[in-house]
Formats: structure tokens, C-alpha cells, sequence
């Protein structure tokens, strides 16, 4: 390997030359000419130039199902099982990258939809000679078959006595596919793009090869419109190792891409002198046991190992050069990689050898070279399928987009387009006029795109007391033990899974419909219950407004959802772009928390009414704090907005923090999905009980919130006196938010010493130097205002 000590960025190009790149106008020429043997001759070319560049004579280019038979025999059943391994392993991996069809009303009576296609008939490219690549069928005939691709073709080089590796024809086997050609190099993917008579014309190549067979692919490609995974030529790989790295390791990394074959190149990066120094002789003496050291020698020749001045230079460097593999063999390697713009596939830490990638680990193997890295992705499931869009109209779809699609068509001059809607409209309204009456059509479904699919497919979980409710003397149906219960009360019976008693007294208080209720274990089961109903992991979004409650992004991450921001103004307000940035948004839902935690403020009704006349998504306002606020709550507006849902607690008002009982009204539509995801007994029947019992006390409700409402304005009468205090926010909730003058955290901990908890929000975005104070009893606030008053001379000043 040439060592290169602090080359500079302006030499780097040179550096980053591939060893075949100025072969490539004389392997072009060859490519082409091999094309044009290959179509004038068909099966005939391939057996010449199977004679003539493999060395092996060809009477069948099939291969026959005697030697498919033959060939399990030949694999050692320890090979065939490290087979079987890796193949699960591939399969997981890519099974996980299948996506769901997505199906989405863009407005009203306009719907669009996309979905996986498998390309019909593909070509698998599997390097052979003297190293079979066996793990290269695996990584294409893996998602070529979870893809469901209806014809797969193999081309793979012959050995000298003309047969195929029996482990390349185990794998076949084993993925099911029986068309397997013996053909190699160029001629093969000549074949595969124009079609012989025995191998059928594809519309797709994959696999990698040498420069001769990435030469053709690109020709293939570029002159007979197949396409093609990518260009993936000869082997490279690029290690990054600092001063943790182990020598030993990265000089087996090298080496285990060198024996691919003489035009491979390896490089190493190192900002240690020393590190290099012990690479290049562990390399050399690596070499010495390797059956393919001459192979491996060839390819040092034209190999690097480059001293850089540190990781911001090596990393540089890397993207520049964009390699097939990337190592990083350093003691930061999870921080680097969130650096890596260009790479095909990259193996983390000094135990992460690229071997695993190429057999085992389940990502493929199939990537760019050449610094096509920049452009292109390695194979994936995606490689074998197209996404193909589809759109429905409804005429009242029509009736909205129409006028856009003129306008615009239009303005670009092209009145065909433009009239291509317009006859269609005026067809609708000579339909409606000569009718007599105005152009109905069926209400546009207000949850269309809203509900995740696998929810709409799947069948809700039948509990024992859905299918049999009340009781009978003798109850031998849900396993419950007849004893009873161990300790002072009875709860040896399920509960109603329904709440049946509850929503039917909450209703009445609340001037709602049983069944636009649903009960949950506090509000926290309705927002993860909200996130689930609506959102593919891994694919759709949530819109949250900081600063707001912390469960709204912890529900999305563990369901692995997207969080949008769009935080609150200054005065803690909904931003004046607030409707049109979430009408523009592909969320699925937004959550509005008025009162607002920790602000305590309302958000502006009018704010709210627009966003829910243009957000295609969920709005849910979280009124937690409401019964504090003089505000009308948006339960009486449900009616009018069939995606709004509300949440209330009676954790706060209620005092029943203890009992976990959250409340969520909505449409009984959007109900009964609620009651269909969620667990069958998700409120115990001792926490219903207790609630029937509140309920049964609702007329103390009143006198509690005036007291607390009194204690409020007593302590922020309190708190404006202390010097320390600076801002204290319009509150409508039983807390106050409070900007301190010094510093907020210190006043927090010495709180804390003398016995007084309250809340820290310092780092919540527009509430620096704020802590969260809750309005307690009256001695309680009256020790609070004395512990601040003290206090306040002995903390920093900001």
C-alpha cells in the first residue's frame, strides 16, 4: 500500500481515482462489440464466448434438473445451515422495508393512493470463476421473491468442465427459482437485456461484477431501455480508524475486499501515524496466509493508507470519495456516522467487520462503486418493486379541484388540459339541471386517509363480558378465580369493559351522547390510543405546539412517529400561520392543550376554529385544566367538527389523580374506533366504582374550583410582591407559571431543601427561568410565598 502523509484537499481527487478508471473507453468498446456478437448469434455467441473467455464448453446454458438434484449433495450440511441463517437474517431486514399502500383524501371527493408493484421479469447477476458468489444470490433472490417479482432469471459464469458451483444452485433451490444460465461477464447481461432463445429479455439487471459487467449494465441501460440496480463494479472499501482502533482488525477488513480482485482498492484513514504504520505491516503479514494473496497483492498495488489532521478531514474525505463500504473504527464511531453523506453501507465500531455485511448481518451487499455512492442506494426491497399512484374523483372532488386544474392549465397554454375538466364539469351541471335540483352528491367521509389501514382490517378482541353482560348465579366464562379475592374487598370479577354506568352520569353532566365517550387509563391511553389509530410507524407525523405537555412526543416515539413543531409565539399563543402551515402539513394529527400545560394560558378560540375548518388531520384539544377556565369547552362544538376530539381528566378539578381516569369525547365513529384498539378491561372496576361515586357528588365540584381559584389570585397577588419574582403568566388553569429574576433552578433546589416541591420548566422552549407553581392549600401557598420571600436574597441574579 502507498503511504500518504497530509495530502492536500486539492490533491484528493487523485487520490480518490478508481484503479479501472482509465481502462474505461477501451472496456466500453469491448462491452459494445460483446453486445453485438451476442445479438447477431444469440445462444450460440454465448457458448463461443463462454469458450473464449471462461475456458469452459457449453452444449446446454441451462442448467437441467439433474444438476439442480445433484447439487444439495455437495453442500456440507454445516454451509447449508450458515445458508439458512443468513437467508432469515436478509429476510427480516428487507421484510421490515415493505411499505403499505397509502391512501390519502387530498380535499374533499379527491383521493390518491400509491402502491407496490413487483417489476414483473428480473435478471440476477451472480458473480462466479474462481470465487462463486453464492451470498450475492441471497442478496438479490431474497427481495426479489418478498417483492413477489413473477420471473427471475440467473445468469452466473461457468466453471472450466461447464458446471455451475452446487452452492450457487443450493441457493437457487432454496429461494425457488429454477431458470439458471450459465453465462458470465458481458455476454451475460447482453443476454439478459436482449433476450436469446434460451434466456428471456428482462426489465430489470441486477448484481454486481467487474468493470466489464458494470460497463454493460450501463450500456444496457443507457441503449436498450432496461434498467438496472446501479453501477456495482469492483470491491472497495474505505476504513476510518483513530488511535482506539485495533490494527490486527482493519488490516483484515483491507484485505478481505483486496481478494475480490486485482482492480479492487482498499484505502485506510488515519490521523495516528502510528496506526498506519502497524495496518501496513499487520497487511503484509496477513497477506502471506492467504490463498489469494497474489489476487489481494494485486490490489494493494493500487491501495492507500493517508494520514489526515483529524476526523472532520477523514470523514471529508470519505464523502468525497463515496465508498462502496465504509468502516469507522473509532471510539465515536455512532456520533461520525451522523456525518455520512456518502456511502453504501456502513459498519459501526472496531467489532463490526464488513464481512457480516456481505453474508449475514441482513442488509444487502449489492452496492455502488465507483463514487456512484453520491447518487445511488444499495439494493433494498425497493429495488424490485415500482410505486405506481392511482386517483379517484368524486364529483364533488371534481366540483373543488376543477377550477384549479383551468386556472392553472391555463396559464401554462395548454387549453386541452383545461378542457379536459371543463367538459366534465359542465356534463355535471347539465345532469343537475336537467334534474331540476341542485348536484348532490354523498357526504365526503370526514376520516378518509385518517385511519390506519391494519386498524380499519383488523377484528377487535372479544372480551368474556362483551359476550355476556351482567351477571348469573353460576359465572364460569373468563377464567376468574370463584374463590374470590385475597385482601378486605371483593374485585374477583372483571369489570364492565365498557363503562357502561360512568358515561352514562358523565354524559348527562356533560350534555353529550353515551357514545361520544370513551374512557381511558388517565389522558395519557387516549393520546397513545389517538397516535396508534392514525399513524403508520415509521411513516406518518404528529404536529405538536411547544410549549405543551411532554406525553404528546413520548406517545409518537414509542410508536415511532414523526413530531412536527410549531411553537407558541411569545405570549404563549398559537402562531398567526398556525392554520395554513397545518393545512399544508401531511400530519395526522395536531394537539392543541388549552389550558395549556405549562402556560396555563387558554389558546385563542378563533385560532383553534381555523385550524379545524382546514387541517385534513385529528384536532384534539387537551382540556386537562378546563373546569379551572371561563372558557365554553369544545365539547359543545363536536357536532360541528366531526375531527375535533377533546380530552378532560379527573385527575385535576375532580381531585382524582389517584384513580388514573382520563375522559376523550368525539363522534361515536371515531368512538368505536377507540373501543376497537383498545385493551379489554383498561378501567379497573375499583377506580369505576370510586368515579361513579364522584359523580354522584358532582354538586361539590363548584365549591372546591372556587377555592382554588380564590388561592390562585391570592398567590399571584402574593408572588407580584417578591422582588425575585419577574413575570407571572395569565393563568386558567390551577397552576401558575412564574419568571424568575435569578437563577429559576437554584430557587428550585432550595425549595426543595425546605420541603416545598414544585415544577422546574426552565428548559421548556419560552420558559427560561420559569418555574411551574401549584395553587395548594391555603397554608400551603402561604409557606410557599415565605420559603420564595426568603430565600430570594440568597440565590444568584441571572
Amino acid at each position: 500500500m502507498q503511504f500518504i502523509p497530509n495530502p492536500a484537499p486539492e490533491t484528493w481527487p487523485s487520490l480518490q481515482q478508481r484503479p479501472a478508471a482509465g481502462e474505461a473507453p477501451q472496456v466500453a468498446a469491448r462491452v459494445r462489440a460483446i453486445f453485438e456478437q451476442v445479438r447477431a448469434g444469440g445462444d450460440a455467441a454465448l457458448r463461443q464466448l463462454a469458450a473464449e473467455l471462461d475456458k469452459a464448453t457449453l452444449t446446454n446454458l441451462l442448467v437441467s434438473e439433474a444438476e439442480f438434484a445433484a447439487a444439495i449433495a455437495q453442500v456440507p450440511a454445516e454451509l447449508q445451515a450458515a445458508i439458512r441463517q443468513a437467508k432469515a437474517n436478509i429476510e427480516a431486514f428487507h421484510t421490515a422495508q415493505r411499505e403499505p399502500e397509502i391512501r390519502l383524501e387530498t380535499m374533499p371527493g379527491v383521493v390518491c393512493s400509491r402502491r407496490s408493484v413487483p417489476v414483473q421479469r428480473v435478471g440476477l447477476y451472480v458473480p462466479g470463476g474462481t470465487a462463486p458468489l453464492f451470498s450475492t444470490l441471497l442478496m438479490l433472490g431474497v427481495p426479489a421473491r418478498l417483492a413477489g417479482c413473477p420471473e427471475v432469471v440467473v445468469c452466473t459464469p461457468p466453471q472450466l468442465d461447464g458446471s455451475i458451483s452446487p452452492v450457487i444452485l443450493f441457493v437457487a433451490q432454496l429461494l425457488g427459482i429454477d431458470k439458471v444460465v450459465k453465462a458470465g461477464g458481458a455476454q451475460a447481461v447482453a443476454a439478459l437485456a436482449l433476450g436469446t432463445p434460451s434466456v428471456p429479455a428482462v426489465d430489470k439487471i441486477f448484481g454486481p461484477g467487474n468493470r466489464y459487467v458494470t460497463a454493460a449494465k450501463q450500456l444496457a441501460a443507457a441503449e436498450y431501455g432496461v434498467a438496472i440496480d446501479m453501477p456495482a463494479g469492483p470491491s472497495e472499501v474505505l476504513v476510518i480508524a483513530d488511535s482506539s482502533a485495533n490494527p490486527a482488525f482493519v488490516a483484515a477488513d483491507l484485505l478481505s475486499q483486496a481478494e475480490h480482485g486485482p482492480d479492487s482498492q482498499v484505502i485506510v484513514l488515519s490521523d495516528s501515524q502510528e496506526v498506519l504504520e502497524k495496518v501496513q505491516a499487520e497487511v503484509l503479514s496477513q497477506l502471506e496466509t492467504l490463498p489469494r494473496r497474489k489476487v489481494a497483492a494485486q490490489a494493494l498495488e493500487n491501495s492507500r493508507a493517508i494520514l489526515l489532521p483529524d476526523a472532520a478531514a477523514m470523514l471529508a474525505f470519505s464523502n468525497q470519495y463515496a465508498p462502496e463500504h465504509l468502516i469507522i473504527a473509532t471510539d465515536n464511531a455512532d456520533a461520525q456516522a451522523t456525518q455520512v453523506t456518502n456511502a453504501g453501507s456502513v459498519f459501526l465500531g472496531n467489532l463490526t467487520p464488513e464481512a457480516v455485511g456481505d453474508y449475514a448481518s441482513g442488509t444487502n451487499h449489492t452496492l455502488p462503486t465507483s463514487g456512484y455512492a453520491r447518487q445511488y442506494s444499495g439494493v433494498s426491497l425497493d429495488s424490485f418493486v415500482k410505486k405506481i399512484t392511482f386517483q379517484r374523483l368524486s364529483s364533488v372532488g371534481l366540483q373543488a379541484i376543477g377550477p384549479v386544474v383551468e386556472t392553472m392549465a391555463e396559464a401554462e397554454g395548454l387549453v386541452a388540459h383545461a378542457r379536459a375538466v371543463t367538459v366534465r364539469l359542465a356534463s355535471l351541471a347539465a345532469g343537475s339541471a336537467s334534474n331540476g335540483t341542485a348536484l348532490m352528491a354523498k357526504p365526503a367521509n370526514p376520516y378518509a386517509g385518517l385511519i390506519r389501514p391494519s386498524v380499519e382490517r383488523m377484528q377487535a378482541y372479544s372480551s368474556a363480558r362483551d359476550e355476556f353482560e351482567g351477571l348469573a348465579p353460576v359465572m364460569l366464562d373468563a377464567n376468574e378465580n370463584s374463590l374470590g379475592s385475597v385482601g378486605p374487598d371483593d374485585f374477583s370479577r372483571y369489570p364492565d369493559p365498557h363503562q357502561r354506568a360512568i358515561k352514562a352520569d358523565l354524559a348527562l353532566i356533560k350534555g353529550v351522547s353515551p357514545d361520544q365517550i370513551f374512557l381511558g387509563n388517565g389522558s395519557d391511553e387516549a393520546i397513545d390510543l389517538l397516535v396508534r389509530l392514525t399513524c403508520t410507524p415509521g411513516q406518518d407525523s404528529i404536529v405538536i405546539c411547544p410549549p405543551t405537555y411532554g406525553m404528546y412526543e413520548v406517545a409518537a416515539n414509542l410508536n415511532d412517529v414523526r413530531v412536527k413543531r410549531l411553537p407558541l409565539t411569545a405570549d404563549f399563543q398559537l402562531p398567526a400561520n398556525a392554520a395554513a402551515t397545518l393545512a399544508a402539513s401531511k400530519a395526522k394529527l395536531v394537539f392543541l392543550c388549552s389550558p395549556n400545560n405549562p402556560t396555563g394560558n387558554l389558546l385563542a378560540q378563533e385560532a383553534i376554529e381555523t385550524i379545524l375548518a382546514n387541517f385534513r388531520g385529528l384536532v384534539v384539544v387537551d382540556e386537562a385544566y378546563a373546569d379551572f377556565a371561563d372558557a365554553l369547552s369544545w365539547i359543545s362544538r363536536l357536532t360541528e367538527f366531526p375531527r375535533l376530539v377533546v380530552l378532560q381528566t379527573f385527575s385535576k378539578a375532580w381531585g382524582l389523580a389517584g384513580l388514573r381516569l382520563g375522559v376523550a369525547y368525539a363522534s361515536p365513529t371515531l368512538i368505536s374506533y377507540f373501543n376497537k384498539i383498545k385493551p379489554p378491561y383498561n378501567i379497573s372496576a375499583a377506580t369505576q366504582q370510586h368515579a361513579l361515586a364522584a359523580l354522584a357528588n358532582a354538586p361539590q365540584l363548584p365549591g372546591m374550583r372556587a377555592e382554588l381559584l380564590q388561592g390562585r389570585e391570592w398567590l399571584g397577588q402574593q408572588l407580584s410582591q417578591l422582588p425575585i419574582v419577574e413575570h407571572i403568566f395569565p393563568s386558567d388553569a390551577n397552576f401558575l407559571l412564574v419568571r424568575f429574576n435569578v437563577d429559576a433552578t437554584a430557587a428550585y433546589d432550595e425549595l426543595s431543601s425546605r420541603g416545598i416541591v414544585v415544577r422546574n420548566r426552565t428548559t421548556q422552549p419560552g420558559c427560561a427561568g420559569c418555574l411551574r407553581l401549584t395553587v395548594g392549600t391555603a397554608s400551603e401557598n402561604a409557606q410557599l410565598v415565605q420559603a420564595l420571600a426568603e430565600i430570594g436574597t440568597a440565590v444568584p441574579t441571572n
